[in-house]
């Protein structure tokens, strides 16, 4: 994975963050100033992904139903990551989809790009299971 995961002084994760090949490249982008941030979102997530983020819905050309929104507000800094139905071991996962700033929804719209090809690849893996 791409982001430091040594600094969580938290308990065993609940969840496997997984970040989408674009959204690991645009973590990799960020600005210095915010990585550590970002970072310890990415660690909460691990926690309590169930527990935080705003609930999206399909709003004008972003169909996000499913989804949350992580606002990191001191760095301007948007993270959309849904809950995948599917387990590793006794992990649920996590797929963060997108990371960046809010300007002009640019990260709902990549976002919801991103989203339903990764929908596609999971629905593709549980038939290969069948």
């Amino acid at each position: 994975m791409a982001y430091d995961q040594t600094d969580t002084a938290m308990s065993q994760p609940r969840f496997e963050v997984r970040l989408h090949k674009d959204a690991a490249r645009e973590y990799e982008q960020l600005d210095n100033s915010v990585v550590a941030i970002v970072d310890r979102a990415l660690a909460k997530l691990e926690q309590r992904a169930d527990e935080i983020g705003k609930p999206l819905g399909n709003k004008y050309a972003s169909k996000l139903a499913g989804c949350k929104e992580f606002k990191l507000r001191d760095a301007g800094i948007r993270i959309i990551f849904f809950i995948a139905d599917n387990t590793v071991q006794v992990l649920r996962i996590v797929y963060v989809l997108s990371i960046g700033k809010r300007e002009d929804g640019i990260v709902f719209k990549t976002a919801a790009k991103r989203l339903t090809a990764v929908k596609q690849q999971l629905n593709a893996d549980k038939s290969k299971k069948r």
